[in-house]
């Protein structure tokens, strides 16, 4: 729960009331590796803060294929919002790569929270509109990457993530094959 009061302190003070309020609505849970979260069909009741592990997000096409929609890492705040909000079925999918330990959110906390005070309505706003932003910021850096670019920056930016998930996995987040991401792999490793 340590990382879960550091990350809501990231968005700016709380008076300690307010945290405690919010905290104490929080559950802790865990998932063992190829664990669904999430499924098909499913209305997403739940916000949710990973501590540990990875997942992997994803929807299917028309042809049945599996397209990774992000692989999510520790210390990330993740739901699927249009579900959430608008508390409809997704057709999206959400499975455990790794174990995984997270905090939950369900959706009538999440309610009674924003309905508490108008400092945590404005506080949950505030995270609500930064992980929008972020999400906003990441589709447009991918859309302006090449595929070599956006592994590089996997590289450097999560290395534990590389290391953890499987390659078919990495390559359809950065929207390319297995076998085009194992010639860039090799490429980079003989330079």
């Amino acid at each position: 729960m340590q990382m879960m009061f550091e990350y809501f302190s990231s968005f700016g003070d709380l008076s300690p009331s307010n945290m405690e309020f919010l905290l104490s609505h929080i559950q802790q849970g865990k998932l063992n590796k190829g664990e669904k979260l999430i499924r098909a069909n499913q209305t997403v009741g739940s916000c949710y803060f990973f501590e540990e592990g990875f997942l992997h997000y994803y929807t299917h096409n028309d042809f049945g294929n599996r397209i990774t929609l992000k692989v999510i890492s520790p210390n990330y705040c993740w739901t699927i919002m249009e579900s959430f909000v608008n508390q409809s079925p997704t057709l999206d999918e959400c499975i455990a790569l790794t174990d995984v330990r997270y905090c939950e959110l369900k959706r009538a906390d999440y309610m009674a929270i924003k309905s508490k005070s108008i400092e945590l309505s404005n506080f949950i706003q505030n995270i609500t509109e930064q992980i929008l932003s972020a999400k906003l910021l990441e589709a447009k850096k991918k859309s302006s990457t090449t595929v070599e670019e956006r592994y590089m920056d996997l590289l450097h930016t999560h290395p534990e993530l590389v290391q953890e998930v499987p390659v078919h996995v990495i390559a359809s987040w950065i929207g390319t094959s297995r076998e085009t991401l194992h010639r860039i792999r090799r490429r980079l490793s003989v330079a």
